[in-house]
C-alpha cells in the first residue's frame, strides 16, 4: 500500500519540476519577445505590405503603388538569377549543417575526455568564432587592407588560393583544381561556424551521468553500441537545437562565392543599391524567408520529433 500510494507523489513533484523548467523558460525568452514586438514586429509588417507593391523614394519619402504579386512573378517568371541563387545557397546551407553537425560532435566527443591540455585546445577550436566576429574582423580587415579580404571570399579570413596555384601548376585540369577549392573553401568557411555548436555539444555531454557509460560496459556494450545507444539518444535535444542553429546561421550570414550567402548580399542590393527597388527588395526577403521556414519545418519533422522522443 505504501507503494502505491508514493507513487502518485513521484508523479506529481517530476511534474511540478518539469513546469518550474518550463516557467524558467519562459522569463529566459522574455527579453527577445519584448524585442521582437518593440523593434521588429512594424518593420517585419511593413515589409511584407512593401512586396506587393512598387516602392519609389520620392520627396516627401517612401511613395509606394500597390501591384499586386507582380513582384513575386517577375522573381519566379522573369528574373533567373533568383531561383538559382536560392538554390544555390539551400544546397550551401544543407552542406554546411551536415558537415558542421557532424564535424562538432565528433570534436566534442573527443574533448570532453580527459587529457593533458584540453582546455586549451578547446580554446583553440573556439578562436575562430572569435576571429571572424564583426570586431576583430574589422580591425584585421583595416591592417590587411581591403584587396585582401575582397572577392569571393570578402566574409572569411581564409582560402584555398595557395593551394590553387600549387595545383594549377602541377598541371592537374581546371574542372579538378575548381572543384577542390570549392570544397576546401567551404570547409574553411565551416570552421567558424562549429565554435557554438561544439560548446553546446560539450555542455550536454558533461551532463551525461557515469553510472551510464559503466553500467553499459559492465553489461559488455562496445564503444560503437554505446555511442549510439546511450550518447545519442541523451544529447538528442542538442542535436536538433545544433541543426536549427547552423541553419539560421548559415542563411542569415553575409557574404557571396562558395562560402557566402548571395540571398543575403542580392536581397540587400536590390533594396540598398543603385536601383533601390524596396518593393522587389522586399518580396525577395519574403520568398526568402519562406525557403528558411521551410528548412526548418523539414529539419523539425525529421530530427526534431525525434529528438523530442528522447527529450520526453
Amino acid at each position: 500500500m505504501d507503494n502505491i500510494n508514493s507513487q502518485p507523489v513521484k508523479k506529481k513533484k517530476k511534474s511540478n519540476l518539469f513546469k518550474r523548467k518550463q516557467r524558467a523558460g519562459y522569463w529566459f525568452i522574455l527579453p527577445w519577445v519584448i524585442g521582437v514586438i518593440a523593434f521588429f514586429l512594424k518593420p517585419f509588417a511593413i515589409s511584407f505590405w512593401y512586396s506587393f507593391n512598387e516602392v519609389i523614394m520620392g520627396a516627401e519619402g517612401f511613395e509606394s503603388k500597390f501591384v499586386g504579386i507582380d513582384n513575386y512573378k517577375f522573381l519566379i517568371v522573369q528574373d533567373s538569377s533568383f531561383l538559382m541563387n536560392l538554390w544555390t545557397v539551400i544546397q550551401n546551407t544543407f552542406q554546411q549543417v551536415v558537415i558542421c553537425a557532424v564535424l562538432s560532435l565528433f570534436i566534442s566527443v573527443v574533448l570532453v575526455q580527459k587529457f593533458r591540455g584540453r582546455t586549451i585546445y578547446r580554446a583553440i577550436y573556439f578562436l575562430p568564432v572569435i576571429m571572424t566576429s564583426g570586431v576583430v574582423y574589422s580591425l584585421v580587415s583595416s591592417v590587411v587592407g581591403s584587396s585582401g579580404l575582397s572577392g569571393s571570399n570578402s566574409a572569411y579570413m581564409y582560402s584555398s588560393f595557395s593551394i590553387t596555384q600549387l595545383l594549377v601548376q602541377g598541371g592537374v585540369s581546371a574542372g579538378i583544381v575548381t572543384e577542390i577549392t570549392k570544397f576546401i573553401d567551404s570547409i574553411f568557411a565551416m570552421i567558424p561556424n562549429c565554435g557554438v555548436p561544439i560548446l553546446l555539444y560539450i555542455s550536454s555531454l558533461q551532463k551525461i551521468p557515469n553510472s551510464f557509460y559503466e553500467a553499459a560496459r559492465v553489461e559488455g556494450a562496445s564503444t560503437w553500441d554505446i555511442f549510439w545507444k546511450i550518447t545519442v539518444p541523451k544529447i538528442a535535444p542538442v542535436i536538433f537545437l545544433n541543426t536549427v542553429y547552423i541553419i539560421v546561421d548559415a542563411t542569415t550570414s553575409y557574404g557571396s562565392g562558395s562560402g557566402g550567402n548571395i540571398m543575403m548580399q542580392a536581397i540587400h542590393t536590390m533594396g540598398f543599391g543603385k536601383t533601390m527597388q524596396f518593393g522587389m527588395s522586399s518580396a525577395m526577403a519574403w520568398m526568402y524567408f519562406l525557403a528558411i521556414a521551410l528548412f526548418l519545418g523539414i529539419s523539425y519533422l525529421l530530427i526534431g520529433r525525434w529528438a523530442k522522443k528522447f527529450d520526453k
